[in-house]
């Protein structure tokens, strides 16, 4: 069960993007007399061109600027390529913008592209390195993440908040609470009260148990956003580790459904070994819902064989 929120955690932490890999050069991508055209996914350029003519790359990355805040990224990305187009030279903060509107899309190739170009204009490109440390990450390929976001923090104290809370992530992926505590507090130093980071460390402190710790983050983060689902999850099996089980079905419940409210308690019973309660909330479960009759019930069975195991056990 842990396991399981744990990967719920870490999507919800992260974007949830599979990734492609690359590496770009300004005639590596397939646009050797335009380099940043294969940048531009979108609705069709030539509208913008004629509906919005600029008269300079400032012009058009002010234009982007507005597009992005404003969400309208298909003119964004026109508009920055655009200034690209008509800079002498590329813009790395310019290029990084372009990198995250993909990695945001979901572009993960395209964003690498991106965030790989503008590291080569300037090495220490805090957010770049972040980018491309977190896509690392997403595609699971945690020794590259590490090094690269490793790398991020060691440039500056006031690395991206971002950097410190994937570093985190990775720390309890690890087995090493103690180090992504002190991630996490880092991250809540540059970013305070955000909901994400007090999630992940008081899931953090639930990994360790410290449940009393857990349940303080949690409840932090759960007063600055009281619909955030995974948190509340998360507080209810820390209500359900301390036996505090109509708190840890009322937290459970508001992150999903009664039935499954039900099933996870019972869950945290079983591993607890408290074998006769697990088994009446797996009953309820499969009581208040057909539909997941089957996940109680394979609970159930695995309870009972851990009974009969304890018995057998107990009398040798």
């Amino acid at each position: 069960m842990d396991t399981r929120y744990k990967g719920k955690r870490i999507l919800m932490a992260l974007l949830a993007i599979t990734a492609l890999a690359g590496c770009a050069t300004t005639s590596s991508n397939g646009h050797e007399d335009d380099p940043y055209g294969a940048f531009y996914e979108g609705e069709s350029s030539a509208t913008y061109a004629t509906a919005f003519p600029v008269g300079s790359a400032e012009e058009a990355y002010s234009n982007g600027n507005k597009a992005a805040e404003r969400g309208d990224y298909d003119r964004a990305l026109f508009e920055y390529i655009r200034g690209l187009r008509l800079a002498s030279e590329p813009t790395a903060d310019i290029l990084y913008r372009i990198g995250s509107i993909h990695h945001f899309r979901e572009n993960n190739r395209l964003a690498e592209l991106a965030y790989e170009w503008v590291l080569r204009l300037e090495p220490e490109h805090l957010q770049a390195g972040t980018g491309l440390g977190l896509l690392y990450l997403e595609r699971r390929q945690y020794g590259a993440a590490k090094i690269q976001l490793d790398s991020v923090v060691k440039l500056s104290s006031r690395a991206p908040w971002q950097a410190y809370n994937a570093l985190g992530v990775l720390a309890d992926m690890n087995s090493k609470p103690w180090n992504a505590e002190d991630y996490y507090q880092q991250a809540l130093d540059i970013n305070p009260g955000s909901p994400l980071i007090l999630n992940n460390l008081g899931y953090s402190r639930y990994l360790a148990g410290d449940w009393p710790g857990a349940r303080e983050a949690l409840e932090a983060a759960l007063r600055v956003n009281g619909n955030y689902e995974l948190a509340w999850r998360n507080l209810g099996l820390v209500h359900a580790r301390e036996k505090n089980y109509q708190f840890a079905l009322e937290a459970l419940g508001r992150a999903g459904n009664e039935s499954e409210a039900y099933n996870d308690v019972g869950f945290v019973s079983m591993i607890e070994g408290d074998y006769s309660r697990a088994l009446s909330f797996f009953s309820e479960a499969m009581r208040l819902s057909p539909v997941y009759y089957v996940k109680a019930s394979e609970n159930a069975d695995n309870t009972r064989r851990m009974m009969d195991r304890d018995v057998v056990r107990d009398a040798q």
